[in-house]
């Protein structure tokens, strides 16, 4: 049974966005939460989530502070922004705030149904204006194993610590996988390595349902 917490403080868009969820994934359960006081202590009570669905604007605050505050408290729940703010800027300071992805609300229906499939099982979805142009597909055979068990937990946004205790490795190993794995892509930073590998379809996961 997977776990999945839509946060919202629409309740129309919740209930849609749940019947999408329950629609694409067979077992599931669903948890809403229309503020972060609530959508924390849900997560908190709730040791089974590994999805969040996080709207930037919330009762009690919003934008960047809201998704920090729950990466703090839950850096083990990949957390997924589903936003009507869709700029560039906003998008890769989600990415370095540590969302898995940006899924904006103003998709059309089909589009928004394929995107949420997609990060319902475990993939990244990004929009394309801020997807780099081609990258070049050298980088798909020169990463090694660790670095791609490496790169799939970066992009659910997991914090070195987690990926090591993920990994059973060291925070040590980690960062020394980080440096190939940046060098490889030819980028210098994590989220920068997100979305090179989400173009070059490397950030594939297991299926979270």
């Amino acid at each position: 049974m997977t776990e999945i917490l839509l946060v919202d403080d629409h309740a129309l868009f919740r209930a849609g966005l749940r019947l999408l969820v329950s629609t694409i994934l067979r077992n599931v359960q669903v948890f809403e939460a229309c503020s972060l006081a609530e959508a924390l202590e849900t997560a908190r009570a709730r040791e089974g989530i590994s999805l969040c669905l996080l709207d930037l604007v919330l009762e009690d605050g919003g934008g960047l502070d809201a998704l920090a505050a729950f990466r703090r408290a839950a850096p083990e729940i990949a957390v997924v922004v589903v936003s009507a703010t869709q700029d560039a800027a906003t998008i890769r300071a989600c990415l370095d705030a540590g969302a898995m992805s940006f899924v904006p609300k103003s998709m059309p229906a089909a589009a928004l149904t394929q995107a949420l499939r997609r990060v319902l099982s475990g993939h990244v979805f990004l929009p394309e204006q801020v997807l780099p142009a081609a990258p070049s597909p050298g980088a798909r055979s020169g990463l090694s194993r660790r670095q791609r068990d490496v790169l799939s937990a970066l992009a659910r946004g997991l914090p070195t610590k987690s990926i090591a205790r993920e990994l059973g490795i060291s925070d040590h190993t980690v960062k020394e996988n980080l440096t190939g794995l940046f060098q490889a892509l030819r980028v210098t930073n994590r989220t920068e390595a997100v979305i090179v590998a989400s173009r070059l379809g490397l950030t594939e996961g297991s299926d979270v349902g």
